[in-house]
Order: C-alpha cells, then structure tokens, then sequence
C-alpha cells in the first residue's frame, strides 16, 4: 500500500485485528440501510457534510456507508485518514488540517476533498480489536467539544452493535440453510426406502414370497418411525421456540417412570441398565415429556457411547428438588462442544454416525426448563460423559 504519512501504519496485532474483521463478513459487502441510517444521524446530529463508516483490512478502507462522499467505496490504506484512526484506541480529533503535521500536505487536503475537520472514532470489537471508523469531515475547520466527542464515540458503538447483529443475523441465515440441507437429507433417506419397500410389495402382491413381503413391511415401518420421530422433533422444537408448548404438570413416582421406560436397553441384550437411588421420590412435571427427556438422554449414550456395556441412572435427591444423572463409560465429549451441545440444530461429531437434526438435546433442555428445572453435562475425554437434570419435588 501506499503511505502518505511517513509514519508506521501497520500496529504490532494488525494480523489479528484483520483476522477480527473476517469474522464479521462485512468488508466489501453491500449498502445496508441501518449504516447508512448511522451516518444520517451523525451528520444531523454534528451539522456536518461528511459522515462515512468504514473498515480497514491489510491495504484497503472499504467505505460501507457514507454521507457527502459520492458513493466513494474504497480508499488506499496508507492515504485515508482512517489508517491513522485506527492506530489508537481513542477518538482521533483534527480540528484544522492546515494545523496538523501529518495532513497539512495530505492530497486529501490541498487538493481533492479539501479536508478542514477530521474526527474519527474507532470501532472496537468486544476482544479489543480496532476493525474500522466512524468518521466526521467538513471543509471548514471546526472546534468539537468534549460532549460531542463522547457522542462520537457512542455512535461508533452503536455502529460496533449493529456490526454484531449483522454477523449473528448471518450466523442464524448460515444455521437456517445448513438445517434445511440437514433435514432435506435426513427425511430423504427414510422416504427412499420406504418408496422402495412399497414397490417391491406392489410387484409381488399376488404371487410374492411371504419372507419377502415380511421384510419389505419391516422396512416400511422402519422408515415411517424415522419420519414419525423426525417430525415430531420438528414440531416440537417449533412449539417450545414460540413458547406454546403445553404441559401436564403433576406429581407422579420418578423411580416407577425410570423402569419402565427404559427397558428396551435391556431388551436389545447390549447393555445393561444400573439404577441407583431413591426410586420412591415424588416429582411435580408432565409426566410423558420428562419420559421423552429421559429416553433422549440414554438414547444418546447407546448411540455415543456404543462400547460402554453399562449405562447408569443415578437418582440423587436435593434439599428442593431431584437430580438424574444418566452415565456412560464412553470415549467422552470434545472440550470445545460441551458449550454448544444444548443449542438447536447442534449435532455432535464424537465418532457416531451423523443422523438426526440436532433438535434431541435443544428439546430436553426446553421442556426441563419449563418445569423450572436445570439441564447439564459433565464429560472427559477418555472418561465417559453424564448428563444430567433437575426436578422440583412434589410437596
């Protein structure tokens, strides 16, 4: 890049800064109307011609909103004034340019702009970065008193907000396709076999052999679950994001519930189930979705967990409420997923095959936090995992 200035331009973390600024998606991107509404503001609130927002990577200033500028979109980093803006992490104030040694002779100045006032405000990333500016010009020199310089920096906080909700905005866009390819492929598979499996019935349906048919409508009813369960994790998710799931709350016997609803464990001959605990404890909840809570959960471990021959509840009462903790000896989760493993669409990637629509543990979490109670894991690699929740007790 060019350098105007005669002075260092490039700060010691300039390649983190840059890596900051990616993260962000927004350099280069389009006119978006909340930054220009930003700059609007600033020069109503100023009185002044001039007002841009702009981001800076390793040689270019992209201007992504402006008012008086023309519709300027880039500028040579080591010409615009912003370089040297973004240089501290304090307002940048040239009052009169003919004053300053470092833009007295800027072309900026003597020729095409005219540049009399300068103020700059640095927009900073909640990591401390300075990623770009939120700049005031005008072609008179001007005083800028302290109030205003604090009005300036508030404005280019806001600019850092609105920089923020873009990027979760896209995030949420990104989550939504992703989903949709997810659930596209998910419910694919099970529509294909089960297509098939009808039409190999249909071509022997008079003269089929019976063992034939009897696998065929096994499949059938294996893919109709699949869709079943699909669609009902579908639905349900929907319903508790627009909190208009309904529950049955009453006290009912936990331990009575934790045998019975998992003895396919035990059915599949694969595992064992070892339940440990007060199974006599009354709970308060709807009683059918804490069961689909728990099923989830020991669902998870079998299928995380494939090796870990014992899966263990363990029901561990509280001064106000219940604890379950359900147990597997299993190869452990990944540090680094343990903070996303509630969230919606979250599918883990500890070894098992990918199936489902990461909605399993985001439904969990819902429904035990509308009984008002607590949902968490504890996991190490190497160490198993357990997940666990709470209930209020019945009183």
């Amino acid at each position: 890049m060019d350098n105007v200035y005669g002075i260092n331009l490039i700060p010691d973390n300039d390649a983190e800064r840059i890596a900051a600024l990616e993260r962000y998606q927004i350099f280069n991107s389009h006119k978006e109307k909340a930054f220009d509404s930003i700059c609007e503001l600033a020069c109503e609130l100023f009185s002044c011609p001039i007002s841009h927002i702009s981001f800076l990577n390793a040689d270019t200033e992209f201007v992504k909103a402006e008012v008086g500028l023309n519709g300027l979109q880039f500028v040579n980093r080591g010409v615009g004034f912003c370089s040297v803006a973004i240089l501290q992490p304090d307002l940048l104030l040239v009052e009169d340019t003919y004053k300053h040694e470092l833009f007295v002779n800027h072309p900026y100045v003597t020729d095409k702009l005219r540049i009399r006032f300068y103020a700059g405000a640095p927009i900073i990333t909640p990591d401390g970065y300075i990623i770009g500016t939120l700049c005031l010009i005008d072609t008179e020199p001007r005083l800028f008193t302290e109030k205003e310089q604090k009005l300036l920096k508030k404005l280019a906080n806001v600019a850092m907000e609105q920089t923020e909700l873009r990027r979760n905005n896209i995030a949420l866009l990104q989550q939504r396709d992703e989903f949709i390819a997810i659930a596209s492929h998910e419910m694919r598979t099970p529509v294909t076999a089960l297509k098939a499996a009808i039409q190999v019935l249909h071509a022997h349906q008079d003269e089929g052999p019976i063992e034939l048919n009897k696998i065929m409508i096994e499949q059938a009813n294996r893919s109709v679950n699949k869709l079943t369960y699909l669609v009902t994790d579908l639905f349900d998710a929907s319903r508790l994001a627009a909190r208009n799931y309904t529950l049955k709350k009453l006290p009912f016997d936990l331990g009575n519930l934790i045998t019975t609803c998992c003895d396919f464990i035990t059915v599949s001959g694969k595992h064992e189930l070892d339940i440990e605990g007060d199974l006599s404890v009354q709970v308060v909840g709807d009683e059918k979705k804490i069961e689909q809570v728990l099923v989830n959960l020991v669902e998870n471990a079998v299928k995380y967990a494939p090796y870990s021959k014992v899966i263990s509840i363990q029901v561990q009462q509280l001064p106000d409420a219940v604890r379950v903790n359900v147990t597997d000896s299993g190869p452990g989760i990944e540090p680094d997923q343990l903070p996303h493993i509630f969230k919606r669409y979250f599918r883990s990637e500890n070894g098992a095959p990918q199936s489902g629509l990461g909605l399993g543990l985001y439904i969990c979490a819902e429904i035990v936090k509308q009984h008002g109670g607590e949902i968490g894991v504890k996991s190490e690699l190497g160490n198993g995992s357990t997940f666990w929740f709470t209930l209020p007790l019945s009183v």
